[in-house]
């Protein structure tokens, strides 16, 4: 009989082994051991008194693993240690050089029948004579000896039943199963393999995740302890896993090998270990192997479906996925060069299997990258992303990454019910997947839900507790919120966990402005800049930053800096937008018109860039040619409805309804305004409804009741803005959106209170200035 098969309970020595819950019981003490471990100590018990060899002990506790006879001393070690048989000579298991193991303990199996409140009290009897003390008065009973006589016989029954159960239930509950795939150590000579090794740990860890009853930790917080000499406690600690699995990597030519170990982060000892000699071509052989291993010690089950979801990470080449290794490392360093040096290794895995499931996701999530690092159209990206994940789907239909992406690029497309419907369905493949959590927190908050957005990104953040990208995005749900506080330590975080990335400083600059510190945003933007800049989108941001101080030269710099760095690049809507707004504010309006006649931006036919272009002519004093351009956006074939009342830019104190609404009604046509304009109020309506707390959204109230001809409304949402942080003073002075109010002493009061907050945080910025675009 096969120590996997033994079901009943076992007297050893003084300790109760019970199978059915890996426990070991003695008096009032209950200790949970590994289901491995129980194997092991059983069959040394079936066999009491007889040494039982290394070898039997592999074939019977590991069967079906690969382990070598270090798991085997690694495991007698630690049973030694839960036994407490840590003298010398031993008293429960006695190692017999070059043969094996004996259990010296008396071992007896118990009657499955036997009732466990006699195996127990047989267990108690035993602790009460190890210390003297008659079983009678046994300090443990004197309690229930009181008040047994006043009870009836079925009472006492009743009474006997539940003492036993509070004096003997475990003193430790078993967690669930839960692993974190630290990185793979890069052993190759010169270190020339670490993102082979990162692109390797990743799918490994990925597929880990296809087992849907272990939890596994996002490899963005595992990768946190990369190079440190953490001790396996500290990162079950801070991880909340039962394990980690560890090891190196050594790449010579063709050649693989892989050093893995499995430790249990209770107390540090090795649960498995083994190592893999393998051509490159084996690698994904390798990770299917571990893989199984590690579900075969952990007691897990490998149903047909995580099979199948293990057939569909596959490639036919081992070419095209070791390219798609090393195209994963790099998409994850999240930089401009990197995203596209990714673009170029997935291409070339396609063309070595133009089927690989895998590379046609990584290279889909790499074109959509270029919305932020590159600021391409969507329609454009869609163009490209959209044939490659129809292709994945039909040869890898349980791919969970597929559905994430697909997600990600419907959101972006608008397209929200089927971003929803593919975001619950890849975690439903895949729980442990904290992509899926961040995106659908994304998608909350791009569409003005930050209260979904929040709960989304903080089970992402418990999926990945380390990830610097999860919590920037909390930092942004909760300041729109306007839970300034909690937003502050989560940015904080987030630079604590990613001091290299530019984004989590860019997030840190949006949560300063959103709270009124306009020179603590500049101060992260800087920052941001310094790590990325070439991206358009901060450069913008920052220009606007400097417009609200009422910086104007400084915010040119800015236009002109990321001009620069465009290089044959067109600047995007905002950017524009700011040379537009610069060029009138220093030079005015014939320097504006100057400027855009010589981009031949007047002939664009992109509907975002025709509504700045409204704007600036609003701004300039010309609504006939702002009119003129706004109803070229709004007959545009490219523009969308959520665009037109997009929650995103009613966030930022943007809207085209309102830009729409204003050269309507300059230009007479009161009616189609006030159609904009209701349009406008039940999107900020809904927006408020649902928690959302930013001073722009506060700004547009203002603004559209501004047109509508109430002031006092007008006054009333503009004070709420003021208290948020809005700060916007030399717009409030030039757009003629407020004209109605200008008159009016309660507004020249408020602008001159925030003129003087500006003052403030222009002071604190002090000679920073002097160095334009540093912090």
């Amino acid at each position: 009989m096969s120590a996997q098969a033994r079901p009943g309970a076992w007297q050893i020595g003084t300790w109760i082994a019970d199978p059915s819950a890996d426990t070991l019981t003695r008096g009032s003490e209950c200790q949970k051991i590994e289901p491995r471990m129980m194997r092991l100590l059983l069959c040394l018990a079936e066999a009491s008194g007889k040494v039982v060899s290394q070898e039997q002990l592999l074939a019977e506790v590991w069967a079906g693993v690969i382990v070598g006879p270090a798991s085997v001393y690694q495991s007698v070690s630690q049973l030694r240690k839960v036994l407490g048989d840590t003298s010398t000579p031993p008293s429960y298991i006695e190692t017999i050089a070059r043969k094996g193991y004996r259990l010296i303990a008396p071992a007896t199996a118990l009657p499955s029948s036997e009732p466990a409140s006699r195996v127990r009290g047989a267990a108690n009897a035993d602790a009460d004579a190890t210390t003297g003390v008659p079983a009678a008065q046994s300090p443990r009973r004197r309690p229930i000896a009181r008040w047994m006589p006043s009870l009836g016989v079925g009472a006492l029954l009743i009474g006997l039943g539940v003492a036993a159960f509070l004096w003997w239930r475990p003193t430790s509950v078993a967690a669930a199963p839960s692993i974190a795939v630290l990185p793979l150590v890069d052993m190759t000579a010169g270190k020339s393999q670490q993102p082979f090794c990162d692109g390797f740990t990743e799918e490994l860890s990925n597929w880990l995740a296809q087992i849907p009853t272990l939890r596994v930790v996002a490899r963005s917080s595992a990768s946190a302890f990369r190079n440190k000499p953490t001790d396996a406690r500290e990162i079950g600690r801070v991880l909340g896993t039962t394990h980690v699995l560890e090891g190196s990597l050594r790449r010579s030519g063709n050649v693989l090998r892989v050093t893995i170990q499995l430790v249990a982060t209770r107390d540090g000892y090795n649960v498995w270990s083994s190592s893999y000699d393998a051509p490159v071509t084996d690698a994904l052989d390798v990770q299917e192997q571990v893989a199984h291993a590690v579900a075969n010690n952990l007691e897990l089950r490998l149903t047909d479906a995580t099979r199948a979801n293990f057939a569909d990470r596959r490639s036919t080449s081992a070419r095209a996925y070791s390219l798609y290794l090393v195209a994963r490392h790099h998409q994850q360093q999240q930089t401009k060069q990197d995203n596209e040096r990714a673009i170029e290794l997935y291409k070339e895995a396609l063309v070595a299997d133009p089927d690989f499931a895998l590379a046609q996701v990584g290279l889909a999530h790499a074109y959509l990258n270029r919305r932020y690092f590159s600021d391409s159209r969507i329609a454009e990206i869609a163009q490209q992303a959209e044939p490659l994940l129809a292709q994945a789907q039909r040869s890898a239909p349980r791919l969970p990454e597929l559905y994430v992406v697909r997600a990600a690029l419907e959101t972006e497309l608008l397209q929200n019910d089927a971003a929803l419907r593919d975001l619950r369905y890849a975690t439903s493949l895949n729980p442990n997947l904290s992509d899926a959590a961040s995106e659908l927190g994304f998608h909350y908050l791009v569409n003005g839900e930050p209260q979904q957005a929040l709960e989304s990104f903080s089970r992402a953040a418990e999926l990945d507790p380390l990830d610097y990208n999860v919590q920037a995005q909390r930092c942004i749900a909760l300041s729109d919120l306007g839970r300034f506080d909690g937003a502050s330590a989560a940015c904080e975080r987030a630079r604590e966990l990613g001091p290299g990335a530019a984004w989590v400083y860019s997030a840190s600059s949006q949560f300063e402005e959103a709270r009124g510190r306009t020179g603590e945003a500049l101060k992260w933007n800087a920052a941001a800049l310094a790590r990325s800049p070439d991206v358009q989108e901060v450069y913008a941001e920052r220009a606007r930053w400097f417009m609200s101080l009422s910086l104007i030269d400084r915010a040119r710099e800015c236009f002109d800096k990321a001009w620069a760095v465009a290089g044959d690049a067109a600047p995007n809507d905002r950017l524009t937008s700011v040379g537009l707004i610069t060029a009138y504010a220093l030079s005015g309006p014939a320097a504006m018109r100057e400027w855009l006649a010589s981009s031949g931006l007047t002939s664009t036919g992109d509907p975002a860039l025709l509504f700045e272009l409204a704007d600036a002519e609003l701004i300039a004093g010309d609504p006939r040619a702002a009119r003129g351009f706004a109803d070229r956006a709004l007959a545009s074939p490219d523009l969308r409805p959520d665009d037109l009342a997009s929650p995103w830019l009613a966030r930022q104190g943007e809207s085209y309804l309102l830009i729409a609404a204003a050269t309507q009604k300059l230009t007479g046509d009161a009616a189609e305004a006030n159609k904009s304009l209701a349009k406008l109020d039940a999107l900020l309506e809904r927006l408020i409804a649902g928690g959302m707390r930013r001073h722009g959204v506060y700004e547009l109230q203002a603004q559209a009741a501004a047109l509508r001809g109430d002031p006092e409304g007008a006054m009333q949402a503009l004070q709420r803005a003021a208290s948020q942080g809005w700060r916007d003073v030399w717009f409030a002075e030039h757009e003629p959106y407020f004209s109605l109010l200008r008159s009016r002493a309660d507004f020249a009061g408020l602008i001159e209170r925030v003129r003087q907050d500006n003052e403030s945080e222009r002071s604190k910025l002090g000679s920073q200035l002097s160095a334009g675009l540093s912090p």
